[in-house]
């Protein structure tokens, strides 16, 4: 029947139209659903729901001359107002803000859900993180956020399956401090890292620093138990594989990347069988973050180091020796990263340092062409006669 025929080529062809309308509605649908799905909320809101002060320093400064602010002074709004006051009026143009600190607690509310799900949201000091940066960009202060990965009580505790074990009884294996640590080889640890560090990014952090990248340096080491590592594979190889983790996952974001080594990682940095048993040599780390910052407090090496009888007594010559390899490094390899070493500006074992042995310190890097540098004093207590006026 030609009617019939040709109502029936009428609807196969309105249902075929149909079928590719609905067809191309679900693939864009299903492709734009995937791409949220393998992101976070800051990788799309920042500029919405997040912050519209979302935004780094535009010109950031170099050299970078910084100092540490800890977790509780954010609380006190006179000091931090002292700190900036400090930093107009001298040399200084840089600050290191604690964003996870020993506890394995934030400092702000970071979007990760594993950080909500252990529960280390719990202590808050910065509510308005974004409000906070802003203030200090408002002063063209490069803001660095401090990050401790490996140990980690909060999670440990949440997570024993990724945790360091005791050998025998099985339980969280601690340090002399009775911390808690997490297995270096966790990809969950790995992946935890870099979620912070994309939040911090969405929050206009300028710089994301990881400290305690490395395996446990006290404590009854050799209790030690690794749900992961399998003690065969050299520590050091571990810490770089992670250190080129890092690299890789955040190259697409617009954060500059630091790391924290010992000072002695330093000082021997061209013995490459060295790594202190904690996995850190300089030269692993060089060719994946823009700075590298060794820790080469004085006051933290041991009495006759290399025939100095009391380091803390002699600031100038252990950060000379401690940075003169990287200088020889320099010369032999090519790195991506910028040398930048934590400075001492506190006391400890009785050894008072005032202005003379802070400026010391940064009168030998200098002397190794070396012009960017940061200030540790866990209080945030800085000796200005030591700084330059400007």
């Amino acid at each position: 029947m030609p009617g019939s025929f040709s109502y029936n080529k009428t609807v196969v062809i309105l249902a075929t139209v149909f079928i590719v309308i609905v067809g191309t509605f679900l693939a864009f649908t299903y492709e734009t659903t995937f791409s949220i799905v393998g992101t976070t909320a800051s990788d799309f809101l920042p500029n919405s729901i997040i912050s519209h002060n979302a935004t780094k320093l535009k010109n950031p400064p170099h050299p970078i001359k910084g100092i540490y602010i800890s977790a509780w002074s954010n609380t006190d709004s006179s000091k931090i107002d002292n700190l900036i006051k400090l930093i107009n009026e001298t040399e200084l143009n840089g600050v290191v803000l604690d964003v996870k600190d020993y506890s394995g607690k934030f400092t702000y509310a970071v979007n990760v859900p594993l950080a909500k799900e252990v529960g280390a949201l719990g202590e808050i000091k910065i509510k308005d993180i974004d409000a906070y940066i802003e203030k200090f960009h408002k002063n063209n202060i490069y803001v660095i956020g401090r990050v401790q990965v490996f140990q980690d009580p909060m999670l440990a505790k949440a997570r024993p399956d990724i945790a360091i074990k005791e050998l025998k009884t099985g339980k969280t294996w601690k340090d002399n401090k009775g911390l808690e640590w997490l297995d270096p080889s966790s990809r969950i640890v790995w992946d935890y890292a870099v979620d912070i560090a994309k939040d911090m990014s969405s929050h206009g952090f300028d710089e994301v620093n990881f400290d305690y990248v490395r395996f446990p340096a006290d404590g009854d080491i050799e209790k030690m138990d690794f749900p992961f590592w399998d003690a065969v594979r050299p520590k050091y190889e571990l810490i770089s594989s992670f250190f080129y983790y890092i690299s890789d996952q955040l190259k697409n974001t617009d954060i500059a990347t630091s790391v924290d080594l010992f000072g002695l990682a330093s000082w021997r940095a061209l013995d490459f069988s060295f790594d202190l048993n904690i996995g850190q040599r300089l030269v692993d780390a060089l060719p994946y973050f823009d700075y590298v910052s060794p820790m080469v407090y004085p006051s933290h090496y041991p009495k006759d180091f290399n025939g100095i009888k009391n380091p803390s007594l002699n600031p100038y010559e252990i950060i000379y020796g401690s940075l003169i390899t990287w200088k020889e490094l320099k010369a032999t390899t090519t790195y991506k990263a910028v040398l930048r070493p934590w400075l001492q500006d506190f006391d400890l074992g009785g050894v008072r340092y005032d202005k003379t042995k802070v400026r010391a310190q940064i009168q030998a890097a200098e002397d190794l062409g070396i012009d960017s540098w940061l200030l540790w004093n866990s209080s945030s207590k800085y000796t200005r006669d030591a700084l330059l006026v400007e």
